[in-house]
């Protein structure tokens, strides 16, 4: 190979590396108030067209450096598109498929999400080595400081922005203080990690010790237990690891003091032992019935599960009878809050499987890159594989949020790249006499950027479609108000262009012909509202703005149809059941009123509703 050739090679896989990382960061940081969803839609919308850049680069990798069937970088290549492939299948065979392929309404667990997401795992694998691991830790440490640096001004009261926030005031960029808390806690533990690795200069160590303090802080403000025990764990692991690899003489009491620390915060979750105080909150109590909930969706439906990100429509079907006495009839969720029931109970067994496959093959080919390792590597290769397992720890409890997803994905696939460029006993290059000097020199310039073109031409028509989409929905949520006719035409023409956008998210649609049927445009709202049911049958808030306009309507037997075919998707709402005896009674139909008021008395026997239902039939 030619030294010009070397060189143009160098510099080519630098700056895609930088492009890798800078995504990323981006991706986290990214938020937006133009549009209905300021978090998860922008972040999933540039995550995609960064995948489609990348996927070039990841396709002239494999053209440029073959592997081999019993390499490694096989085994990766195979189970990621094996995941793909069984959350693609998944996703066709979802019941409102654009639901599966751009995820449920400020979710977007889709599978466009995962498909980015590979495309970053599959590229850092391909890419990273030692060398390119200090820009990870650097940028981790960058974006750590803008977060934590935001997240104390919302604290103080002084955010640029005035969210509309139900949750703690610490939201970060991601929008929840769970999501923030578990971002702050990952990218804190890199920075702490990055303070005794000697690659890593006094001025990156200065800001790293100013982001721990600002983000312990801020996770601290945020009341939200997801990022200690993310710090926990991490540097349970980090330690026990270390002391396993580096001092032998004390790796058995270290990995004894690591199972009791670990087993003492699992107890604290539960509700158990001294660590209640500092890790029990009740939302981990909710998330059990989440769970449990997701389990049974499995067992219903184990070959494909219930369908991509489309938990929320069957969790009210699926969830105990004590959840809606304990926490209300109206309250609902629309994930698992555990990455790997949510897969399991979406996407079925085999896309669930081949999750941890994949998550197995990453952990194994860290414990190994480690146990190879020495000096600044063993410190590298632990912090990486430290800040995943963190990572790992608040999948058990939350949902893949993009914002934090994205590094989880990135530090996996760079674990890999590290165990690869090790085995090979060289940074990762194009290999020797692949390239003829010049006729092929034009070629290789030119394959990378067709490919990425090419894959950026559907993925940039979606990020356009999804770009108006929420812009649209946004101004239709603001320019809706009953009492200023003036706007009505406004209503109505962007309330047009939702519903004709072509992968329009169907809660858009329906909070489209909401606001159609508040500015007056009744007969065109029933229709299109008439439509969303007849797509998607079992989804409550369409039943329920259905019952609105046929109780305005004053068609009794319609009404009674829908809060029927609500029972059959959510048994165990006692409300709906009293809502049933009024209008059967108003019918004259006391057979039906009392079989109703049956149905109450078994499962909520002591509560007020179970009274007025009595009391309706006396």
């Amino acid at each position: 190979m030619s030294k010009q050739t070397t060189e143009w090679a160098k510099n080519k896989s630098s700056s895609s590396v930088w492009f890798l990382i800078t995504g990323v960061t981006t991706v986290t940081i990214l938020l937006s108030t133009k549009v209905y969803d300021p978090f998860n839609t922008p972040k999933l919308i540039l995550s995609i067209l960064i995948s489609g850049w990348l996927f070039g680069h990841l396709i002239n990798s494999y053209r440029q450096e073959k592997i081999t069937s019993k390499s490694a970088e096989f085994a990766t290549l195979i189970i990621s598109l094996s995941f793909l492939m069984a959350l693609f299948i998944s996703t066709v065979l979802t019941d409102v498929r654009i639901v599966g392929f751009i995820g449920e309404t400020q979710r977007r667990n889709g599978f466009f999400q995962y498909f980015a997401l590979t495309v970053i795992f599959l590229y850092a694998s391909r890419i990273i080595n030692f060398k390119f691991s200090i820009r990870v830790l650097k940028s981790a440490i960058l974006t750590g400081l803008i977060l934590s640096t935001y997240g104390i001004m919302q604290i103080t009261g002084r955010d640029f922005f005035k969210w509309d926030n139900p949750y703690n005031s610490m939201i970060s960029t991601v929008g929840n203080p769970n999501f923030a808390s578990a971002i702050l806690a990952i990218l804190s533990l890199l920075a702490f990690f990055s303070l005794f690795i000697k690659q890593i200069s006094f001025l990156y160590k200065f800001i790293a010790l100013s982001v721990i303090l600002m983000s312990l802080t801020a996770i601290i403000k945020s009341q939200s237990r997801q990022g200690l025990l993310v710090i926990l764990f991490a540097i349970m692991f980090f330690l026990s690891v270390y002391i396993y690899v580096s001092r032998p003489k004390y790796r058995y009491i270290a990995v004894a003091a690591s199972g009791f620390v670990s087993t003492l915060a699992i107890l604290g979750m539960l509700q158990i032992g001294p660590l209640v105080s500092v890790l029990y909150k009740e939302s981990v109590s909710i998330r059990g019935y989440y769970w449990r909930a997701g389990i049974e969706m499995f067992k219903e439906n184990p070959l494909t599960g219930v369908g991509m990100d489309r938990f929320g429509a069957y969790f009210k079907q699926f969830r105990e009878v004590d959840y809606p006495l304990n926490y209300g009839y109206d309250i609902t969720t629309t994930n698992a809050h555990n990455v790997f029931i949510q897969i399991f109970a979406t996407a079925g067994v085999f896309a669930g499987l081949l999750y941890l496959m994949l998550l197995a093959h990453v952990f194994r080919s860290g414990l190994k890159l480690v146990k190879n390792s020495e000096g600044d590597n063993l410190k590298i290769s632990l912090a990486l594989l430290s800040a995943w397992i963190g990572f790992q720890a608040q999948s058990l409890i939350s949902i893949d949020s993009i914002g934090v997803a994205v590094w989880g994905w990135l530090f996996g696939g760079s674990i890999l790249g590290l165990a690869n460029s090790m085995e090979k006993g060289k940074q990762i290059q194009i290999s020797e006499g692949k390239i003829d000097r010049k006729r092929n020199k034009v070629e290789i310039n030119l394959f990378q950027p067709l490919i990425s073109v090419l894959a950026l031409v559907p993925l940039g028509i979606l990020a356009f479609l999804l770009i108006r989409l929420e812009s649209d929905s946004l101004k239709v949520r603001d320019l809706t108000n009953p009492s200023a006719t003036e706007n009505r035409s406004a209503v109505q023409n962007y309330a047009n262009k939702v519903l004709a956008n072509p992968i329009a998210d169907p809660f858009y649609k329906y909070r489209a012909s909401l606001s159609l049927y508040d500015m007056g445009f009744t007969s065109q709202a029933k229709e299109e509202l008439n439509k969303l049911v007849s797509e998607d049958p079992r989804n409550l808030n369409y039943l329920q703005g259905l019952i609105i306009f046929e109780t305005q309507a004053n068609n009794l037997q319609r009404v009674i149809q829908v809060r029927n075919q609500i029972s059959e998707y959510d048994p165990w709402n006692a409300q709906n059941y009293l809502e049933l005896i009024k209008l059967y009674k108003l019918s004259g139909d006391l057979s039906k009123a009392s079989e109703m008021k049956d149905k109450i008395i078994s499962f909520a026997a002591n509560t007020e509703i179970a009274k007025n239902a009595i009391e309706l039939l006396d």
